[in-house]
């Protein structure tokens, strides 16, 4: 009789193992949302880079000038994404647009940062580098548990039963 018991608890473990597994299409999934994001963050690490090395290769006001300019691009892009967002629905691309503000706003900001922490503008923009990787790898961890969480709760029936 023990033995039967242990067979079926060894049945019911591998059920439960075997449906705790993801399945490939959520693992595509995951992998497709973290590798757009890692996307995103290696071109805001690129644009800081590029930031770091204009500062220390091109004169200042010409370097101010380009700041400006650049700012003023990531504005437009901005409001291009919470456009495209809208009009399609799309919360993924207007969270987007919403990172996409808060580099331009501090891009902005970084034309007065330059003028008054000059000494220390370089740090500024590694920290602010530092900042965005940080923010990007921990988003990527919550999207993983949520899809994961998502996928668990649709396993149970638990609903279903409370449901009857």
């Amino acid at each position: 009789m023990k033995r039967e018991q242990r067979k079926n608890i060894e049945k019911l473990e591998k059920v439960i193992e075997e449906k705790k597994k993801l399945p490939k299409e959520i693992k595509e999934k995951i992998n497709g949302k973290a590798f757009k994001n890692v996307a995103i963050a290696a071109i805001i690490i690129i644009y800081f880079a590029g930031l770091y090395f204009g500062m220390t290769n091109v004169p200042t006001e010409n370097y101010m000038l380009v700041l400006r300019i650049v700012s003023t691009i990531l504005l437009v892009f901005t409001i291009i994404l919470y456009e495209a967002g809208y009009r399609k629905d799309n919360e993924e691309i207007w969270l987007h647009g919403v990172e996409m503000m808060a580099i331009s706003i501090f891009s902005l900001y970084l034309t007065y940062l330059y003028s008054i922490f000059f000494t220390n503008y370089g740090t500024l923009l590694l920290v602010s580098g530092i900042i965005c990787l940080i923010y990007y790898a921990i988003k990527i961890v919550l999207i993983q548990r949520k899809i994961e969480k998502e996928y668990n709760k649709s396993l149970t029936d638990i609903v279903d039963i409370v449901k009857k």
